[in-house]
Formats: C-alpha cells, structure tokens, sequence
C-alpha cells in the first residue's frame, strides 16, 4: 500500500527562489542610541515567518542604522568583527533619496541597530518564499559573527 506524505519545500527547493515571493513589510522607529557610557540599548530582532528571498532595508530616519545577522554586540553596543552592513541617514530635504539597501539572502531573522545618539526609523521589506524558518540553519562563521581572519563557514 502506497503511503502519502503532504510535500514541504526545504532550502534547496529551487523553485522557492524562482518566483515571486509573498511580501512581508514591517517598520519602527528606534529608541536613541544609549547612555553617556557609550553602551547601546537600541537593538531590535526581526523575525521572519518564512525564510527570505531577499530582503530590502530602508533608513528613514536622521541617524545610520546598522544590519547584522548574529545578535554579537560587544560590551560597548558594537559589532565584534565588523560584521555588519551601514545604512547612512535619509535625505533631510523634501524630494532627497531615501537611503535603502536590498539583501538577496535566505535568512530568518535580522538585527537592526539605531549607532547614534538620535531617534531613528526604518523600514523593511522581505520577500518570503514558501520554506518554513524551522528548516533554516543558524548563521555562523566567516562574515556572521567570527573573529576577523577566521574563514569557516559553519552551515
């Protein structure tokens, strides 16, 4: 007798990256950036629902936000490594460009950090594919969250 199992799209289905994916967007704006002890409390987690297939960050606020892929704030609210990705200060003239950076990556969740000492915002836009965040892998390693020089890629 033939057994039937319901089919669920893992991170190698190719055909997830293939098409359009489901739009998801989301925003906020970020608290100022932390104390005169340099330390910074400004961090926020977003979780995706489904893994990306690309992702697009808009900074709409006045101060550079910054974008990593592992929660490895050092003691003074900085990125150990250098493993992050700048987003500059939007336009401050009406009709000035935003500033955005778009990601084609599969992730389940990013990190956004406000670096100054002002209010900031932004926004973000994912396009999701169909794959469950379950199936993802933790991002670790080379350009993720290790020491500079060290070139593994733990998947």
């Amino acid at each position: 007798m033939a057994v039937f199992e319901q089919y669920a799209p893992g991170l190698g289905s190719v055909g997830n990256y293939q098409v359009a994916g489901t739009p998801w967007i989301t925003g906020s704006v970020m608290a100022v950036s932390g104390g005169t002890d340099g330390f910074n409390t400004s961090t926020q987690l977003i979780k995706f629902p489904y893994v990306t297939k690309e992702v697009t960050v808009v900074n709409l606020g006045q101060t550079e936000i910054e974008i990593h892929l592992a929660n490895d704030l050092g003691a003074h609210g900085t990125s150990t490594g250098a493993h992050k990705f700048t987003i500059p200060p939007s336009g401050t003239v009406h009709g000035s460009p935003l500033a955005r950076q778009a990601f084609d990556m599969k992730t389940k969740e990013l990190f956004v950090t406000n670096r100054e000492n002002g209010a900031g915002a932004y926004q973000i836009y994912a396009s999701l594919t169909r794959i469950d965040r379950k199936h993802m892998f933790e991002l670790t390693g080379s350009g993720i969250n290790s020491e500079p020089g060290d070139t593994t890629i733990t998947p």
